[in-house]
């Protein structure tokens, strides 16, 4: 059975007792694993937030492992970025055995470039399989890597890739929220065997308009084949999660279908509005929300407040003052969501005194606790999550003291456009216990006001992110998070409440949910404590699962191509295109068997 960790851990694939079981296969080389424990750590992060059944393994034993009888129950072999640089010589053979049977193959960045000893190939190990040659040191030298904006060929290719809309400039060009358009690091490529235009996803354009493939799907024999140029795993090691997230679950989910459990509730997407609440100026926003129908107890948002009575400087009156002036405010507010907070005391003097290296962790704990004694004082219960002021949010050690005071959930400007995460900084995981929701941005922006200030965009313009970030959702089976302060309603009247109405509707027809991102949190969390597996067994498939607290909402997608639809008691099974959704529907269940006919 698979066992989720609260800190990813290596375990060595042991073949024989894992033989019945289903698992997707994460390779690494031993010399290259001792330079880069926290590229592996990262891809199981994602894998065990995913559900993914999966097993870390030491090329040099796969090697010795009969690649026809493995393929029965291992559909996908990764090979991530830094860890499999060099493969032995017979591991091409090995893969090509591997896809002639029916195995499927994820090829990340650098992996196969180099030979026993450490030197550049001259032809990657990979090649042949993916149809490019993406080690070129012999020919271009140093200019064998570099820098480029990473665009897809059509916005088609970046939904397939479950990239959201808001992610890019122009919807092709992979972006960040304050950063606009990134430079990503890129190998050049050159083609080694024709590959459809249709099997390049996206390119990487260089600074002297070069451009080379970066995210290639193709087939080989019998199996299919990612290409990625991309360092993943590095990527997600240092803030920036959605890469390697997002085409772990393209090709896993679509295009291989493998088995998984959800991590949301009921197999469901949801979204999180998030509203910053930081000055005097929402006693008046606040009614007017509640009077043009901006809030509605069936739309339960997250509602972060700055507690203190003054913003810019002590005494200047411009704070939110949630035991003063803004006490009915925030007890009104809780008939329409959760109270969290948003960071400490006062808005702009608590983050400019951050910049200014005034106040560093201890400063940072006094004041946030400050802020959640003040609003727990009005609310009447524990606060339990949290956003940045201006977003900022020095790791490690404000999550750590989020942590100690007993946080689950905060709003985060790392990891933009992706979903709730254990977010790495620096290549360690910076917390098991509270969840990082990144903010959804819409190119280099994230709130209304922002939108309305530095890009000027329209209010078809904003309504169409706005409904994106609905669709994606629920499309994608994934939570994501919008923020904004209710004053920047007046620049988008029309658009949000368009979003209201469609959030309210798509909740209504069972498409999302829309919850505070505390509620999904505790979710996630149990999720995280449920271990499981999938084992062949003749011509069916059990699911096991386990969690000692409850297993009520925990649900198993099936794919179709492979089962055939289950009936158990105590499950309720719902289904799409490609997926069985089987959700546990009983109270206080710690244990499920679940059996499937195969086909």
């Amino acid at each position: 059975m698979i066992a989720f960790l609260a800190v990813p851990a290596i375990r060595k694939l042991m073949v024989v007792p894992k033989e019945d079981e289903i698992r997707v296969l994460l390779v690494y080389h031993p010399a290259y694993l001792k330079n880069a424990p926290h590229i592996l750590a990262a891809y199981e992060s994602v894998l065990q937030e995913e559900g993914v059944p999966y097993e870390t393994v030491d090329v040099l034993q796969l090697t010795r492992v009969d690649a026809g009888k493995l393929v029965k129950t291992v559909p996908v072999v990764i090979m991530p970025d830094n860890l499999l640089q060099s493969v032995p010589a017979q591991f091409d053979d090995w893969t090509k055995q591997y896809l002639a049977n029916g195995g499927n193959i994820a090829v990340i960045y650098d992996a196969g470039i180099r030979d026993d000893h450490g030197h550049f190939r001259e032809h990657a190990a990979f090649a042949d399989i993916i149809g490019l040659n993406y080690i070129t040191y012999s020919t271009a030298g140093t200019e064998a890597y570099g820098y480029g904006y990473v665009r897809f060929s059509s916005k088609e290719n970046r939904d397939f890739f479950q990239i959201p809309m808001g992610k890019t400039i122009d919807g092709l060009v992979l972006s960040s929220y304050g950063y606009g358009p990134l430079k990503y690091p890129l190998a050049r490529n050159v083609s080694v065997r024709d590959i459809p235009e249709t099997g390049i996803y996206a390119y990487s354009e260089a600074a002297n308009n070069e451009r080379f493939p970066s995210l290639v799907l193709t087939e080989y024999a019998k199996g299919r084949v990612l290409y990625v140029n991309l360092p993943l795993g590095h990527l997600k090691a240092n803030t920036d999660d959605l890469p390697l997230r997002s085409m772990l679950r393209t090709f896993l989910f679509d295009v291989v279908e493998i088995p998984h459990i959800t991590n949301v509730e009921q197999g469901q997407g949801g979204i999180v509005i998030n509203w910053h609440i930081d000055s005097s100026i929402e006693h008046t926003t606040l009614p007017a929300m509640q009077a043009e129908g901006f809030l509605r107890p069936g739309l339960r948002a997250s509602f972060h407040i700055t507690a203190g009575d003054f913003r810019d400087t002590p005494l200047d009156r411009l704070g939110y003052d949630a035991v003063g002036a803004g006490r009915g405010l925030t007890t009104l507010l809780k008939g329409y969501g959760v109270i969290g907070s948003h960071g400490g005391w006062a808005h702009n003097w608590f983050s400019e005194n951050i910049t200014k290296g005034a106040f560093a962790e201890p400063e940072i704990r006094e004041f946030i606790a400050k802020n959640n004694i003040s609003l727990e004082t009005v609310v009447g219960y524990k606060v339990i999550e949290y956003s940045a002021p201006s977003g900022l949010h020095p790791q490690p050690a404000t999550t750590k003291i989020l942590e100690d005071m007993g946080f689950i959930a905060y709003y985060y400007t790392g990891d933009t456009g992706s979903g709730p995460n254990r977010t790495f900084y620096e290549g360690k995981m910076v917390s098991d216990k509270v969840i990082a929701f990144p903010v959804m941005p819409f190119g280099r922006t994230a709130s209304l006001g922002e939108m309305y200030d530095l890009d000027h965009k329209n209010e078809t313009e904003v309504t169409e992110w706005l409904f994106s970030i609905l669709s994606y959702a629920a499309r994608n089976r994934t939570v994501r998070l919008v923020y904004s302060h209710p004053y920047d309603i007046e620049a988008y009247p029309q658009a949000m409440k368009a979003f209201i109405d469609r959030a309210e509707a798509m909740q209504a027809a069972g498409e999302i949910t829309v919850r505070p991102m505390s509620d999904f949190a505790r979710f996630f969390l149990r999720f995280m404590s449920t271990t499981y597996a999938f084992r062949v067994k003749e011509k069916q498939l059990v699911i096991s699962l386990k969690n000692l607290d409850d297993l009520a909402g925990i649900t198993i997608a099936l794919p179709k191509k492979s089962c055939q639809k289950p009936t158990a008691e105590g499950i309720v099974v719902r289904e799409d295109e490609r997926y069985y959704y089987l959700t546990v529907v009983g109270k206080n269940e710690k244990e499920k068997l679940i059996t499937a006919d195969t086909r």
